[in-house]
Formats: structure tokens, C-alpha cells, sequence
């Protein structure tokens, strides 16, 4: 394997890991999400998104579709809170003309009303989808309580009233002020020579741009104001899901690889303190998880679990209880030896794909502002000591910045406010 990059004049950087496979991944990053949005534009990023495969001056939705299938190509789009992925995967003789259909759309696009009407409909669709699945009910809570009137915590789709109302003219301002060269990345994985690769993103990709001095989008940090710290949320659901929330690390923060491994130790497999002792030993759940997550400006903790209301208040109650005994007694050798194979092991896995690589340096370039190797993450982990995990396990007993939400019938709020670490 070996890596390429380089940055244009007008601010675009492309990256090439090259190795010898012939499907060849690729992943166009633009730095924009819900996090961008104001109050009076919340879901614009997504519906853009949608609305770049619906057609272009030359292309309709269909032509797009059926061209990009008829050459073998998986592709797709996601919008999250600070950043829009286009990307698609294809073999080595069909990624130019795959690459130019893309980079049609994403130049191009029409934006015809007939085509943003009916999309609209599309997206209503997405949030009534969405409403109806209590765990997206209790992730965009969470997320609300958390970080409050920030933008971070705009729901990505959107409103009803702001989709159904938003018109061509908007919307095309937005895309306009985030759809530049200076705020993309491209990240390219597979067999194919970056000389060859240079000279089609330069056919093909923003080559009117005349930005000799480009600015990034700033994504300034910001302060946490957490409103509520137990919340309720009332639905005639068979089970209560619920999440407790933590305040963890951002990617850049040198705990960053710690703050795995604890959660690792925590409840991220079927040896976990939690799963051990809230399904196994005491058969509250059916499952029960807990992840990190981490951002330019923010990470967290998610430690997530479905039970019957009757059953909620004593798996609160025991959660609490092995927070604290973990920041109290610590973590053993072999627990710690666990999370970081286990940890290895979802490196690996991530990295078996071009396409999966590919959205992962793209990623790495938005966050670090360069591509780490995988062997660099591994050694991260490897260089985490026992007393790191166990220091950290206190710093987590004794973070007051959390929230926990329940989602389902018949449920108390004193049922989830006996938490304590």
C-alpha cells in the first residue's frame, strides 16, 4: 500500500491509498451537516443531499441510476451533524465514467422543482420512519438535552414544516455558501495509478474553480450546556429503551484511545461488566451495549439498554452501581488485554473493504487534518496502561455532564433519577 495526497489551488485535497485491488472505493467529503444549520434551516444538508442524484442539465434521476448500475457500481450518500458523503465503489475499468456521473451531479444538479416536490414527500417519509423507531426517538432526544440550543443538536432530517416550504432558491444558496473545493476532500482506495487519478479529478471535478486563497469551514468549538439531565419520553412501546449519556473525548484529545478501551471494559461485548451482570447475572435485558463516540468538538459515551418499565428503576440502580465499582476497584490485566484485541480486531475488520477505507481517511483528514495508519491506531491502544484505564474510570465516576432518557409507557422519571455513579 502506499499513499498519495495532494492539495489544489482552490483548496480541494485529494488522497489515494493505492493498493492492488481492482474495486476501487471512493468517498467525496464536503464539510457541511446539520451542525451548519441554523434554526431556520434545519434538514437543508440532508434534502441537498437527497436532491444531487435527481438529476443535472444533461442527466434525469433515472439516467443516473441506470447508468451508474449498468456499470456495476454500489453507491451512495449520508448526511451526519458536520459532514455530507457521496460515494460509490466500481472496478478499476469503470471509475472514471462513474467518477465523471458524480462529479455531473454534484457540479450540476438541476435542482427541478418538480423533482424537489417530490422529494420533499421522500423525506416526510424519512421523519414519519423514524418517529416510529423508538431508539431514533431516544438518540435525537438525548442529543437535544445534551447540547441544548447548539446547532450540533439539529436533528439531520429536519423539520416537516421547514422540508415542505423550503424552496429551489434556498436551497441552492446553501449548497452554493458548502459545495466548494476548499471544503471537500476526495479519498480514493484501490488499484489505480494517482497520475491517472490527478488528471480525472482535474477533467472532471471543480475545474472552473478560480479560489487561489481557500478558508475551510470553521467548525469553532463550543460549551456544552446540558438543559435536562433525566427526561422521559411517553410511547406506547412493549419495552423502555433507554440511554445514559456521558461526557467523553474529542478525537484529538490524547485520551481519546482510553476512553475505547473503558468502553470496551464497560459493555462492548458479551464479556463486559454490564452484559455480565445486567443480562446474565440478573436478566433485566435482552441486550445491553455501551459505545463511544467522538468529533472535532465533542465526545461521548452511550451506554444503551431495552427493559420492561417494571425492571427499569434496578437496572438504572446496578448501571450506577458498576461505574462506580469500575472507577473504585479498577480494571484488571486481562480485562484490558480484551478490550485492545477487541479493539484490534474492529480495526482490522473496518479496513477490508476499499470502500470502507476510503470513507475512513476522508474521515481521519476531517478530524486530524491527515491519514493515520492503521498500525499508528494500533500502537495507540497497545501504549494505554492499566492506571490509564483506571484513572479514566474515575475522571468518569466523577463527570457531571450527563443525561439520561427513557423512551416508552407507563415509565417514572424517580425511576431513572435514582442514577448515581
Amino acid at each position: 500500500m502506499k499513499n498519495f495526497e495532494k492539495t489544489y489551488n482552490n483548496g480541494l485535497r485529494l488522497i489515494l491509498e493505492k493498493n492492488d485491488k481492482n474495486v476501487i472505493g471512493l468517498n467525496i467529503l464536503f464539510f457541511v451537516g446539520s451542525q451548519n444549520e441554523s434554526k431556520q434551516k434545519e434538514g437543508y444538508s440532508h434534502f441537498i443531499e437527497h436532491l444531487v442524484f435527481k438529476g443535472t442539465d444533461k442527466r434525469t434521476a433515472n439516467d443516473i441510476s441506470d447508468e451508474l448500475t449498468m456499470l456495476g457500481a454500489d453507491f451512495n450518500a449520508y448526511t451526519s451533524r458536520t459532514m455530507t458523503r457521496y460515494v460509490f465503489k466500481c472496478l478499476k475499468e469503470n471509475f472514471e465514467k462513474c467518477f465523471e456521473i458524480y462529479a455531473d451531479m454534484l457540479i450540476n444538479s438541476a435542482f427541478r422543482e418538480s423533482d424537489i416536490d417530490k422529494e420533499r414527500e421522500v423525506v416526510i417519509e424519512e421523519m414519519k420512519k423514524c418517529a416510529d423507531d423508538p431508539l431514533e426517538v431516544l438518540y435525537e432526544r438525548v442529543l437535544k438535552n445534551y447540547f441544548g440550543e447548539n446547532s450540533y443538536a439539529h436533528d439531520e432530517l429536519g423539520t416537516e414544516e421547514i422540508i415542505s416550504t423550503v424552496t429551489k432558491d434556498q436551497l441552492l444558496e446553501y449548497k452554493n455558501e458548502y459545495y466548494k473545493p476548499e471544503n471537500c476532500i476526495i479519498s480514493v482506495v484501490g488499484n489505480i495509478d494517482f497520475d491517472i487519478l490527478d488528471k480525472i479529478v482535474q477533467k472532471y471535478f471543480f475545474q472552473t474553480s478560480k479560489n487561489n486563497n481557500p478558508k475551510k469551514v470553521d467548525f469553532t468549538p463550543f460549551k456544552i450546556d446540558s438543559i435536562k439531565r433525566f427526561d422521559i419520553v411517553n410511547r406506547d412501546d412493549n419495552q423502555a429503551n433507554v440511554c445514559v449519556h456521558i461526557k467523553s473525548e474529542k478525537a484529538d484529545s490524547k485520551l481519546k484511545s482510553v476512553a475505547e478501551l473503558y468502553t470496551c471494559i464497560l459493555g462492548n461485548s458479551q464479556n463486559s461488566r454490564l452484559y455480565k451482570q445486567i443480562r446474565e447475572e440478573l436478566g433485566l435485558v435482552y441486550t445491553i451495549y455501551a459505545f463511544s463516540v467522538v468529533g472535532a468538538n465533542t465526545g461521548e459515551i452511550f451506554i444503551m439498554f431495552g427493559t420492561r418499565a417494571k425492571n427499569l428503576k434496578k437496572a438504572i440502580v446496578e448501571i450506577g452501581k458498576i461505574i462506580k465499582d469500575f472507577a473504585e476497584v479498577g480494571a484488571t490485566e486481562t480485562e484490558l488485554v480484551m478490550a485492545k484485541n477487541l479493539k484490534k480486531s474492529s480495526l482490522e475488520y473496518a479496513f477490508e473493504t476499499n470502500s470502507d477505507i476510503a470513507e475512513i481517511n476522508g474521515t481521519m483528514v476531517h478530524y486530524y487534518d491527515k491519514v493515520i495508519k492503521i498500525e499508528d491506531s494500533i500502537k495507540m491502544l497497545d501504549d494505554v496502561t492499566l492506571d490509564d484505564v483506571n484513572n479514566f474510570a474515575k475522571q468518569i465516576s466523577n463527570e457531571e455532564l450527563f443525561n439520561i432518557v427513557a423512551v416508552g409507557k407507563n415509565l417514572n422519571i424517580e425511576d431513572i433519577s435514582c442514577f448515581k455513579k
